[in-house]
């Protein structure tokens, strides 16, 4: 983007002036920054992904009596972390390459794609570090806690949610949340491209760090309080009357999500309903027009997770205080981790 225009301009949806848009040219201590030897190496994101992996790794080789495969899985996390940080050590590169030859960095024929795969790279390491919870979670704690959560929600509101909620059970409403229900895995994404769109790379690295940190913490949630739902607890099946039927789609992508998932232990807390309200949240900071889109989405998306019968409503409270502690923690983690300051200060 290029003009000076842009810069005064701001944010049109937000009203705030708009911080390091990549591109925009010298503006000042609030326009673009080139790259310089001094630039900093791993992003706040890539940090918060290797201490992940870092974790797992650890939890893998502690209980690699019960895990067969562990060597090939600490390979892999290995591999991980070493791509993590061959990306960023040759996006710091290429910047300052571009650095040294007086080039915008938007305008470096090498930089598009690097700073591509580095700025997305996590959102795509995500769906792979959850495929492997459906293995390590029975091996790590082969408990599960879904008596205890049920008995909270039972001891909460006299009665089962889920076995509650069929008197309001209808195929069009059932249906409807049904699809809805697996939007939540593109509402991060959304977000991430109109950030990216704008041209605001320092405000996009700090969603993709959010995303990272919040979906890795509902993770080690899920491996502390192994959980599989209500659809499958016997007591809450035997006290279930009504079946949940739609009209066209319904069994067609509940029966895709079920094989796309497995059988993990994914239920406390809800990451359905962390990631829909950090979703929301920060679409209401950075785009408006954004948020009012996902507003009715991510309503629909938390109603059905214990409409659908996926989660305890305990797992949707977890959710909502895990979105709410990485609200307040976010910008002081992400400044600490190496994050741009200026960027923290604009929220």
């Amino acid at each position: 983007m290029s003009g000076g225009g842009e810069e005064r301009r701001g944010d049109e949806e937000t009203g705030r002036p708009a911080v390091g848009r990549t591109g925009d040219g010298a503006k000042g201590r609030r326009g673009d920054r080139r790259a310089s030897p001094r630039a900093r190496w791993l992003a706040p994101a890539d940090k918060v992904a290797i201490g992940y992996l870092v974790i797992i790794t650890a939890l893998t080789l502690v209980f690699s009596y019960r895990i067969e495969v562990w060597p090939r899985l600490c390979a892999a996390h290995a591999i991980g972390i070493g791509f993590v940080v061959w990306i960023s050590w040759l996006d710091k590169t290429s910047r300052i390459a571009a650095a040294s030859r007086s080039l915008p960095l938007a305008r470096s024929p090498r930089l598009p794609f690097i700073s591509f795969i580095h700025g997305w790279y996590p959102v795509a390491l995500i769906p792979i570090t959850f495929k492997e919870l459906t293995y390590l979670i029975p091996r790590i704690h082969p408990r599960d806690f879904d008596s205890a959560l049920a008995a909270i929600d039972y001891r909460v509101f006299s009665a089962h949610p889920t076995v509650w909620l069929e008197r309001f059970t209808w195929p069009p409403l059932t249906e409807l949340l049904q699809i809805c229900y697996p939007t939540y895995y593109f509402l991060p994404i959304i977000l991430g491209a109109v950030v990216w769109r704008s041209g605001n790379f320092e405000r996009f690295r700090f969603w993709v760090f959010v995303v990272t940190m919040a979906f890795y913490l509902s993770y080690l949630g899920y491996i502390a309080v192994p959980a599989i739902g209500p659809r499958f607890l016997p007591e809450i099946l035997e006290a279930q009357t009504e079946p949940l039927t739609g009209l066209l789609f319904f069994e067609t992508v509940r029966d895709t999500l079920n094989r796309a998932e497995g059988l993990t232990r994914d239920c406390f807390p809800s990451g359905h309903t962390e990631i829909t309200l950090l979703a929301l949240y920060y679409a209401w900071r950075f785009h408006r027009r954004t948020f009012r889109f996902f507003l009715p989405l991510g309503a629909a998306i938390i109603m059905s997770t214990v409409y659908l019968r996926y989660h305890y409503v305990v797992d949707v409270v977890a959710g909502a205080v895990l979105a709410g502690a990485v609200i307040l923690s976010a910008r002081r983690v992400f400044v600490f981790l190496g994050g741009d300051d200026r960027v923290a200060l604009d929220l």
